[in-house]
């Protein structure tokens, strides 16, 4: 009895706010290709003081170096994004097969990390179902094809000696979205400044709700030039299935939402439909040009990216330790003395045009046809 008294003063008297601040840590997030400058952004964790300020902190005074080939070169800041850290390719060209080192020191701690850039995979045949290389089917209703799916396409590709696998990525060129994080509460402002102007209107003066009426406008105008459905010559871009199009077109008519939510809906949508990525393991050359990843008409870009492991591995593993189970181990990163992925990939890629063929197939069948014509990029 006397030792859990003795135990129970003890914990009461300790300050449970005051612990021992952990070493912060290091973040680097860059890739490495052919062709393009390096770039390389490194951020910290915060102090528990900082909590509250946000995930992370950009690290200013950072000394940066990548070596290669028996040759060092130092990265510079970048005086537009605090955190950045740049190099020109034209100084250190980026050549697959070559392995680069990393090396950051800041404060003391050293972060270290390798990658080995991949050898190109080219995408060598594009082919459709029907065989003819120029119409592929899909179906209006997504459940029509359920316990039956069939692909519209698949193509094909040379193997990369020494990639730890593919990624693949297709989008919509000519549609435009927003990332969800910082658009959201845009479309809250611009609803409390709607409700500011109605209950201020007759109480105030026309040069104060002129001003008003100007932040207004500012927003719709940033909101319809990024998350409207017209290409760049103002003609509206369609939904390939009728379904998605109706759903589009209702949101307009939802007279019970703000103007701030229906943004948000067309955000959502978008920002989902509009592009698609998956991992293909090392040893497959093929991929189904899956019928999810094609929702609009006009040009779809299709991207294979020969990947290093770093990236990889991170791209396989990074949605780990977000479903709340004890199993989730969380993504996997390839940096000694911090955290982040310092990867490489080599990329080919193709272009598709796909349009609505509204005369297609029998009338009441559920079943258009999307015709494609496929592009060497440039």
């Amino acid at each position: 009895m006397m030792l859990l008294f003795c135990a129970a003063f003890f914990v009461g008297c300790s300050n449970p706010s005051e612990v021992e601040n952990p070493q912060q840590t290091v973040i680097v997030v860059g890739y490495l290709t052919p062709g393009a400058d390096i770039e390389l952004t490194l951020r910290q964790t915060l102090s528990p003081q900082r909590y509250y300020d946000g995930l992370e902190d950009t690290l200013l005074s950072a000394e940066v170096w990548i070596s290669t080939q028996g040759e060092t070169f130092a990265l510079s800041p970048s005086g537009d994004d605090p955190g950045l850290f740049v190099l020109a390719h034209e100084t250190m060209p980026i050549v697959e097969g070559q392995t680069y080192e990393l090396l950051i020191e800041h404060e003391g701690r050293q972060v270290h990390a390798e990658t080995t850039v991949p050898f190109k995979s080219a995408v060598t045949q594009v082919n459709t179902h029907l065989g003819d290389d120029e119409t592929i089917v899909y179906n209006q209703l997504f459940g029509d094809s359920f316990g039956n799916l069939v692909h519209p396409g698949e193509f094909f590709w040379d193997k990369s000696e020494n990639a730890a696998g593919y990624v693949v990525i297709i989008e919509a060129v000519d549609v435009r979205s927003l990332p969800p994080g910082p658009t959201a509460p845009l479309t809250g402002d611009l609803d409390r400044l709607i409700e500011l102007r109605a209950k201020l209107e007759g109480q105030v003066s026309a040069d104060s709700l002129s001003v008003l009426d100007g932040d207004i406008e500012v927003l719709r105008t940033f909101f319809a030039e990024n998350l409207a459905l017209v290409d760049d010559s103002g003609e509206p871009i369609r939904w390939l299935r009728d379904r998605e199009q109706v759903e589009w077109e209702e949101i307009t008519g939802k007279e019970k939402w703000s103007e701030g939510k229906k943004w948000r809906e067309r955000l959502d949508y978008l920002f989902s439909a509009r592009k698609i990525d998956y991992w293909i393991p090392a040893d497959t050359t093929r991929s189904d040009f899956w019928w999810l990843s094609v929702r609009f008409e006009g040009e779809y870009r299709v991207r294979l990216q020969a990947a290093d492991l770093n990236y990889f591995d991170y791209f396989t593993t990074s949605f780990n330790g977000q479903s709340g189970s004890d199993g989730d181990r969380g993504p996997v990163f390839h940096v000694e003395g911090g955290t982040g992925v310092f990867g490489s990939y080599v990329e080919d890629s193709f272009r598709v045009l796909a349009y609505r063929d509204d005369r297609a197939g029998t009338e009441g069948s559920g079943v258009g046809k999307m015709v494609v014509e496929v592009i060497a990029d440039d």
